[in-house]
């Protein structure tokens, strides 16, 4: 239940695998504040896709650890590739990098899309084999998708030097879907739950806790552009709205 809908006012003990613990999601929703920190520009926007049927579209927007309160379409409404292109586009600021889910072939219209206008967007193949590591070098990723959680989790470390820079906003199903997956020990590293299976045993889609961990996943940071950002002064002010550009459908 608590996974299902959310609701960890119940009596709730964290799994002994499971990947993010819950006190740290709870801890940087309750760092969160109403805007951005002044001076730190749109940097990323995790995308999880839904081309109709009964998921979401859900768009994860990043100011370095700061994120916004997620930008949640039902399915239908984003039936093509065209409807979710535009929504980001509607959404990016400061030459934000757009972080897309193009696993099963959902996102791949999207993607083209956005690179058709001229936007920066890389696509997010969770499958996908990784070759990095967990910040003490000890563990080898199975694929990007553990890649992309465990790095999540390092984020989120209150015992890091200066602690925790994440700030997420208080969204029951976000803290649901951060906690629920597992992970494995496989040889030579680590295995994050499978979402096939994740999404059975929770019953839907976490695609609120994958848009975040998407937007964490590429794009600036403090630690590698916070001087750019100072001469640059990029964020306090808007980015220019892009020209749209729709390709015409296919056989007309």
């Amino acid at each position: 239940l608590a996974y299902r809908e959310g609701r960890f006012d119940i009596e709730h003990q964290d799994d002994h695998w499971q990947a993010i613990p819950t006190a740290w999601v709870r801890e940087a929703q309750m760092r969160w504040t109403a805007t951005p920190p002044v001076g730190v520009p749109m940097c990323a926007i995790g995308v999880d896709v839904a081309q109709g049927g009964g998921d979401n579209t859900v768009l994860a927007i990043r100011h370095d650890g700061w994120f916004a309160p997620l930008q949640v379409t039902p399915g239908d409404k984003t039936p093509l590739g065209s409807d979710v292109a535009g929504l980001v586009m509607s959404k990016r600021r400061d030459g934000a990098m757009v972080i897309i889910d193009v696993g099963g072939g959902w996102g791949a219209d999207a993607y083209a899309h956005l690179r058709e206008n001229q936007i920066e967007a890389v696509g997010y193949m969770g499958v996908k084999q990784s070759v990095q590591r967990t910040i003490d070098r000890q563990l080898r990723f199975a694929n990007v998708r553990t890649e992309a959680y465990w790095r999540f989790r390092e984020a989120l470390n209150p015992d890091q030097p200066g602690g925790s820079p994440i700030m997420l906003p208080d969204d029951r199903e976000l803290l649901a879907d951060l906690t629920a997956p597992t992970y494995a020990p496989v040889p030579g590293g680590i295995a994050l739950e499978a979402k096939d299976k994740l999404v059975k045993r929770i019953g839907r889609s976490p695609d609120r806790g994958d848009a975040v961990v998407m937007a964490w996943h590429a794009g600036a940071r403090a630690l590698t552009d916070l001087q750019n950002w100072k001469e640059q002064n990029v964020g306090r002010r808007l980015g220019r709205m892009p020209q749209v550009l729709m390709r015409k459908p296919k056989g007309r």
